[in-house]
């Protein structure tokens, strides 16, 4: 349903001690898409997510950005009592090439950019990115959606300056429980 949106102006003037209405004008106001519908696939990405064992921890934390154009996630990797990396991703659609991307920057200052594909429950991200010292990386990171409350992740096809590495283990998430 679409809903829509106009700005009016009304002129009053007061004649022999009343208010009349001169004159009322209308502008329509040009209302931007949402990319809610293109992402809607993934919201079962929003909430607190995350595993711990006995030297690391991971969370990370997924909501909606405002009118639901991204999802952002924030992530924190935590080994023993020490912040070993933190960062931020931004997932949106993007209207020219029809596919779902992101872009992450992390504590260290890395950054980088994916593109998205599912197939079934699985996601995959082409992801590339420059380290902190300038060497550029490349890897597909598997996201799977077991159930409403548990994922895992995984990176495959590893490389920093076109060296391969090995693959990081498939990490199993837990979702939050909302009701505290």
């Amino acid at each position: 349903k679409q809903r829509e949106v106009s700005r009016y102006t009304a002129v009053y003037v007061k004649l022999d001690g009343k208010w009349l209405l001169d004159r009322v004008s209308e502008e329509n106001i040009m209302e931007l898409p949402s990319h809610f519908e293109q992402l809607k696939s993934l919201e079962w990405l929003t909430g607190t997510w995350g595993d711990q064992d006995e030297s690391a921890t991971v969370v990370i934390d997924c909501y909606w950005s405002r009118n639901e154009n991204f999802l952002v996630r924030s992530f924190t990797i935590q080994i023993r009592d020490s912040i070993e990396m933190a960062g931020l991703q931004f997932i949106g659609w993007d209207p020219s090439t029809k596919k779902i991307r992101s872009w992450v920057f992390d504590s260290d200052g890395g950054f980088g950019h994916g593109t998205w594909s599912n197939k079934g429950n699985m996601w995959y991200v082409q992801q590339s990115g420059v380290l902190p010292d300038g060497r550029i990386t490349s890897s597909v990171n598997v996201i799977t959606y077991l159930d409403d409350t548990t994922c895992s992740l995984q990176s495959i096809n590893r490389s920093v300056d076109g060296e391969l590495l090995p693959n990081v283990q498939e990490v199993v998430l837990t979702k939050e429980s909302s009701e505290k």
